[in-house]
């Protein structure tokens, strides 16, 4: 069995590298074994891990997944062929609920999970070297040389995202510059932060087809 699966992947990784050549029919089907796969594999996990404890662990949570149960059916409504005011209505109700659902844990997420544990962390740093002394490890001043990049990246960052800097009165142009300058910090951060997400990916990407090869070329040994 073990060597009939390595038999799978080697041929499934040459009808990837197939691509090469253009858009052909062993890249499609490999692309669909992998989406049906996947597919297949979080439906079991979903039915294993989140309905059958549900329904087998007490009346309390079989009542709480009967909302789930009614969205989920009322979500199917949309894939019909024809449709009508009541299936259009309910299928509305259903995808509305998951939208803002998820909009919401989206937002959540980064208000909690990313904005205030990073104005947290800027307000809690200091810029006096004199609180970064030279160790074994790493540089005082390299240290505090990383902290006042991190609080001149937060703060432009935030400012690059304010969408209105013209103001009336006198200190109308002071203002406007003040926040143009802040916010071509946050722009030159915002770019360098692309740019590393970016290499990370490539090198990643650029792994994953080196430990490939290495796994096709240890099959020809």
């Amino acid at each position: 069995m073990e060597m009939i699966g390595t038999l799978i992947a080697a041929v499934l990784t040459l009808m990837v590298f197939s691509y090469i050549f253009g858009d052909n029919f062993l890249f499609k089907l490999a692309s669909h074994i992998f989406v049906g796969v996947a597919i297949g594999y979080a439906i079991i996990v979903i039915v294993h891990q989140v309905f059958i404890p549900a329904l087998t662990s007490g009346r309390e949570q079989f009542i709480q997944i009967v909302p789930a149960l009614l969205l989920c059916l009322f979500l199917s409504l949309k894939i019909l062929p024809i449709q009508n005011k009541i299936t259009n209505g309910l299928g509305g109700i259903a995808m509305a609920f998951v939208l803002g659902v998820g909009a919401a844990l989206a937002v959540g997420g980064v208000l909690f999970g990313t904005l205030i544990p990073q104005i947290s962390t800027m307000m809690n740093l200091s810029l006096n070297p004199a609180h970064y002394p030279d160790t074994e490890a790493e540089t005082g001043l390299v240290l505090w040389l990383n902290n006042i990049i991190i609080i001149l990246g937060t703060i432009g960052t935030f400012f690059y995202f304010t969408f209105v800097v013209r103001a009336q009165g006198l200190l109308g142009n002071l203002r406007e510059g003040f926040v143009r300058f802040w916010a071509g910090m946050g722009r030159l951060m915002i770019i360098f932060t692309m740019a590393a997400l970016f290499a990370n990916t490539v090198s990643s990407r650029v792994a994953l087809l080196v430990s490939r090869l290495q796994f096709l070329a240890g099959l020809f040994r």
